[in-house]
């Protein structure tokens, strides 16, 4: 075996006119294309098919084919970017550049308006890229299948796309392991297997598995120079499609079954991003479930509320998070905001045990002022008494709420007057694009109405007029089954739909003539099984799942009003004005037409406070700072563990341990990072050798070439003492750690700033095993 040198930087083979090398397998490097090399583009053009495949597998979950147009061009342009480095710049900028080059485009297609040129990201970027994240969630968890193409939906698609293309390139190409590929797309997969109504098309599996041998062939083509044998491939191939046709008609997930309905046991309720959308689907459910049973010493039971939607962000209601304080077992809860000690109020005990329901939001009535028994962290939110679980959820929570029932009487609400403070300005704003027929109604039927709970009770008698309709099914079959602005205009025409409707368009009207309103959500009070002396006890279901709206007067806080048809009972604050409730049940749940508020449609309108009810819970600038802190970390993990890795080997040394071995190991490591090869099978007298002529040929000085000749002989000696000499019982010189470190330095000098760069972020040493040495003379 020829000790013949190779300078530092040679190239990544000795190249034959068919862009291959010549010689057998066991007697050259294997064929590793350099900068602009026909295996390294033909693998970038099989994976350019992988993604193309994969994009095939995902029709269906968006409707249109804009998505797919620019999906697919995010696949070529990191792709691309990464395949036209490589042939003109230094491979390990291939990499950074492609993803350099996702990001300008993403930039361009989703936020231009916040960028330099219109594509150059800048800081309010990363913002915007932060609300499009948190209205992506929100999407893709309201949307049903396919679903409808909004920009922020789009944007995780792309971007996701993107960063999958990025991936695939990193392990195929740079770190030289294309059949890592075939993880990715099995991952990738997950999202229309779970979402697709009819599962994963067999047409699109096929064609996933015939890229993915596509990428294999073109990468054993280019290592072997030939074509192989297209028989044994051919037949593998078939093999593999048949095996995959037999999966994508019989395994789970794979097959064309559509996704599972809704458990027959078990409300999981709140856990997405628009829990309007848990309470519908709940409600529909054939066979409801008991959640909660309860006792009360309260003579009417309240509604146990759990939560509140106050801020409706782009297309769906979302709670606003405040200031919380959390508490382990008991703790008192501060006073109901913006209750005066005027209003008259009943002390109640309610005992409370939580079944089959998981919510990280307790149901309680409202306004709870102490709660005792909860196993967990929980804690409770400054701006409307939302009790939840940092670490804990409501399953099998036996607990006891000491609250406060509220009965204002119609003087002390006609007489709150229109001073609303600055903490209920979220409560009077509307989206830009609110449809005039949700404003046009309010006014119309509150005409005459002096104050504003003349109008409140107004609006209430309105949906109570016979023309409305309790109906589970009508807004799903129409069209209209959601609580966005669009929609409640729809069911303002068609008068028919159930409590979210109800409450959203009851909240939509009360904005509209300036008066702070949200949407409350919790339970029904049930049905009463028992009474023991003053105690009742009470079944909870799931059909009991309720919204309703609740109104702000000052001097008296929060005001629940009931206007879904058939559910619940009219409150009885003004018997003269009192409607009667055509629902069973016995409880009672606990402005001029200036300016109105307004916000545009796309518009995330964040919380305030200091703390998140929940660890999942992030504002817009936190989860844009995340996703930059994760990119940057698996950027920068390969350059961490390789640093990691040398720190150690020089410390043992230090402390004369390691031996001369990993002295040796460290030097070889670094010259691989720089792309000089050390074939395992070269000796380390040869290997020394190359480098002592590689810094003859470059520009280093002649005192740093003169102490890493001197070193490397040191370390060449102690390395042969230590293979074939006799045992020196595990003691090792610690000069050798400054041996090596002054070989390094003249490996870098020599090296130039590109391959150093590459070296660091790119250290393919961490990923070389044995076999993948290359033989003398082989750079990598």
């Amino acid at each position: 075996m020829s000790d013949r040198a190779v300078p530092l930087g040679a190239g990544r083979g000795i190249r034959g006119s068919d862009g291959g090398t010549s010689g057998r397998r066991g007697d050259r490097e294997p064929v590793t294309v350099g900068r602009g090399g026909a295996a390294d583009l033909w693998r970038s053009v099989a994976l350019l098919a992988v993604m193309a495949a994969l994009t095939v597998a995902m029709t269906g979950l968006v409707s249109g084919a804009a998505w797919w147009n620019e999906l697919l061009l995010a696949c070529l342009v990191v792709l691309g970017v990464a395949a036209l480095a490589r042939m003109l710049l230094p491979v390990a900028l291939a990499p950074v550049l492609s993803f350099v080059a996702l990001l300008l485009l993403v930039t361009a297609l989703f936020a231009p308006q916040t960028a330099v040129l219109g594509f150059i990201p800048t800081p309010t970027t990363l913002v915007e890229f932060g609300q499009l994240i948190a209205r992506s969630q929100v999407s893709a968890y309201t949307q049903s299948v396919p679903a409808d193409p909004l920009p922020e939906f789009l944007f995780l698609l792309v971007a996701a796309g993107g960063l999958i293309a990025w991936v695939c390139d990193l392990l195929a190409i740079v770190l030289d392991r294309p059949a890592l590929v075939g993880i990715v797309v099995c991952v990738a997969l997950i999202a229309p297997a779970a979402l697709l109504g009819g599962g994963i098309s067999p047409l699109a599996l096929v064609l996933c598995l015939i890229a993915y041998l596509l990428l294999l062939r073109v990468d054993v083509r280019g290592r072997r120079g030939t074509g192989g044998e297209p028989a044994a491939a051919l037949a593998i191939g078939a093999a593999a499609i048949v095996v995959a046709l037999v999966i994508g008609t019989t395994a789970p997930g794979f097959q064309q079954v559509g996704r599972q309905a809704i458990p027959a046991s078990g409300v999981i309720f709140g856990e997405g991003v628009s829990p309007l959308i848990d309470l519908g689907a709940d409600l529909r459910r054939p066979n409801p479930v008991t959640v909660i049973d309860y006792s009360t010493t309260a003579s009417t039971p309240a509604y146990l509320q759990m939560t509140t939607l106050d801020v409706i962000n782009g297309s769906v209601w979302q709670h606003r998070h405040t200031q919380s304080t959390f508490f382990s077992r008991s703790a008192s809860i501060g006073s109901a905001p913006g209750l005066s000690k005027h209003v008259k109020s009943k002390k109640a005990v309610t005992k409370i045990d939580v079944g089959n329901m998981t919510s990280r939001w307790l149901p309680a009535p409202y306004p709870a002022e102490k709660v005792s028994g909860l196993d967990g962290t929980w804690g409770w939110e400054q701006g409307d008494l939302t009790i939840s679980g940092l670490t804990s959820v409501t399953t099998d929570q036996h607990y006891t709420v000491t609250s406060r029932g509220l009965e204002p009487t119609a003087q002390q609400l006609r007489a709150a007057g229109e001073d609303y403070p600055s903490s209920v300005d979220y409560d009077l704003q509307l989206p830009s694009d609110t449809p005039s027929i949700i404003r046009t109604t309010a006014l119309r039927v509150t005409e005459g109405a002096a104050t504003a709970y003349d109008k409140a009770v107004a609006l209430q008698s309105y949906f109570h007029d016979g023309q409305f309709t309790y109906s589970l099914n009508a807004p799903k079959n129409g069209g209209y089954d959601g609580d966005t602005p669009g929609t409640i205009a729809t069911f303002l025409k068609k008068k028919s739909g159930y409590c979210v409707h109800f409450a959203a368009a009851m909240v939509f009207m009360a904005r509209e003539l300036n008066i702070p309103a949200r949407i409350a959500i919790g339970y029904l009070p049930g049905t009463q099984t028992s009474v023991t002396g003053d105690t009742a006890h009470y079944e909870v279901t799931s059909d009991d799942l309720h919204a309703w709206p609740e109104l702000y007067f000052p001097g008296i806080g929060w005001v629940p009003f009931e206007p879904t048809v058939g559910r619940g009972t009219v409150p009885d604050y003004d018997t003269s004005t009192v409607v009667t409730p055509s629902a069973t049940g016995t409880a009672t749940p606990g402005a001029a037409n200036g300016a109105q508020k307004r916000l545009p449609t796309d518009q995330a309108v964040g919380g305030t406070g200091d703390m998140p009810t929940s660890a999942g819970d992030f504002s817009t600038t936190s989860a844009a700072a995340a996703v930059v802190i994760v990119i940057l970390a698996l950027l920068f993990a390969p350059a961490v563990i390789r640093r990691r890795q040398r720190s150690v080997r020089l410390s043992k040394l230090r402390q004369g341990e390691g031996g001369a071995s990993s002295a040796w190991n460290e030097v070889r490591a670094t010259a691989l990072d720089l792309g000089l090869a050390a074939p395992l099978t070269e000796t380390p007298r040869a290997f020394a050798r190359r480098l002592r002529e590689t810094w003859q040929s470059t520009q280093v000085e002649s005192e740093t070439v003169e102490a890493a000749s001197l070193a490397l002989a040191e370390l060449v000696e102690s390395v042969e003492r230590e293979r074939f000499g006799p045992p020196e019982f595990g003691w090792t010189d610690p000069v050798l750690a400054d041996d090596v470190v002054t070989v390094l330095a003249a490996l870098g000098a020599s090296a130039g700033f590109a391959r150093r760069m590459r070296a660091t972020l790119v250290p393919v040493s961490l990923v070389e095993g044995r076999a993948r040495q290359a033989p003398v003379g082989a750079a990598r």
